[in-house]
């Protein structure tokens, strides 16, 4: 898909976002898919964006707000995150007015775009909790295949989930 077809783009995360970004993500619906909580207030993600973007400024991972090209209004946040010297991982979330509309699908297609073609990555990874459809599907519209179960492996709430594992080879890709 060339730039100009792209409904979405990434670009790297401002000062400002977190204001437009809070409202999105503070939604149980949105926070209940992803690792974290979500943030308690507006200043507890001010907080965590300003260490992600200091993380990204360091080199340790990418992270990017996702915004609508036509009319460059954030819908949520995407990650690159290196596991060691030839695999990352990849996360989003994208705040639930946006859902349904083919954005994570093309997220996921423009961060591998990046992963195999900008960083000299062999695989990269995501983790979905199990049971979680609707990711589990944007993940395999780019190629991704299950890997696997990785049982008990994160505490979500207070309750020890299983995780499913996709992963995505560089010839896969290519």
């Amino acid at each position: 898909m060339s730039p100009e077809q792209r409904r979405v783009r990434l670009r790297l995360l401002e000062p400002g976002d977190a204001e437009i970004l809070y409202p999105l993500v503070a939604n149980r619906r949105v926070t209940d898919t992803l690792s974290w909580d979500g943030p308690v207030s507006l200043d507890d993600l001010r907080e965590a964006l300003d260490e992600r973007r200091k993380a990204a400024a360091e080199g340790r991972y990418r992270y990017y707000t996702i915004v609508e090209a036509a009319t460059g209004q954030p819908t949520g946040c995407a990650t690159l995150r290196p596991l060691d010297a030839f695999r990352a991982d990849i996360g989003l979330w994208i705040g639930e007015p946006y859902w349904g509309k083919g954005y994570g699908t093309e997220t996921i297609r423009q961060i591998v775009e990046l992963g195999f073609g900008e960083l000299p990555l062999e695989k990269i990874e995501a983790t979905v909790f199990e049971g979680n459809w609707g990711s589990r599907r944007i993940f395999e519209k780019n190629g991704f295949q299950l890997e696997g179960t990785i049982r008990r492996s994160i505490r979500k709430r207070g309750v020890l989930l299983d995780q499913w594992l996709l992963g995505l080879l560089r010839e896969e890709y290519e």
